[in-house]
């Protein structure tokens, strides 16, 4: 298949490059996007208990920023690169780093937690759209539920030229659901002109 660079206008690569000098600039951030990443360092609470679905420099971000973090991850040699990266950073103890490599095993993480006990949920791993789904119910009132690259799975307020306009709609039956079932929660949605995340608070 060839690729389509259309989309690669003066503004774009202007975009990309930005992002390419923020993550040199801040190795430690989250890959999220800049606006995204400063509101999460505001609103997270040492007391906050957290969940992500996607592992990495995230883990260790949230995990000094929180007082437990539960993280899955379905790609086993990424998990063995970041374990050795959670116990360099003495992490261990605030990290529970879950290996679930079936997408059966990975999805049901998110029953593994009590319905509204968790204060904030990234999902920024496999399967989105169903662990966005579940972890609606697991989120506490006031929390956050965050999704990563969502212009690539919903239609909403991004200047990335790669994203999901009004007339594609959602990217699946899934994301039809979850982008209903959130509908009436405010929310922040950030873009670097590269790719989204949004940040919904659940009222």
């Amino acid at each position: 298949m060839q690729r389509n660079f259309t989309h690669w206008t003066p503004t774009y690569i202007r975009n990309r490059l930005l992002v390419i000098y923020d993550e040199r600039k801040h190795p430690e951030n989250p890959w999220l996007t800049r606006d995204g990443v400063r509101f999460l360092d505001q609103a997270l609470k040492p007391t906050d208990v957290g969940l992500e679905f996607g592992s990495g420099r995230s883990s260790i971000w949230f995990a000094r920023r929180m007082s437990r973090l539960i993280s899955i991850e379905d790609n086993r040699q990424w998990y063995v690169k970041v374990s050795r990266l959670i116990a360099e950073q003495n992490l261990a103890y605030k990290i529970d780093y879950r290996f679930r490599e079936a997408k059966d095993e990975y999805v049901a993480e998110a029953s593994s937690v009590p319905d509204e006990s968790v204060d904030f949920c990234l999902v920024d791993g496999s399967h989105r759209d169903e662990c966005a789904i579940r972890m609606i119910a697991k989120v506490k009132r006031g929390g956050l539920l965050v999704v990563d690259n969502v212009n690539w799975y919903i239609p909403g307020d991004t200047i990335a030229p790669t994203s999901r306009r009004a007339s594609d709609g959602c990217a699946s039956a899934a994301w039809s659901d979850y982008a209903a079932a959130v509908r009436d929660w405010r929310r922040y949605w950030t873009s670097n002109g590269v790719t989204d995340t949004c940040i919904w608070f659940k009222p």
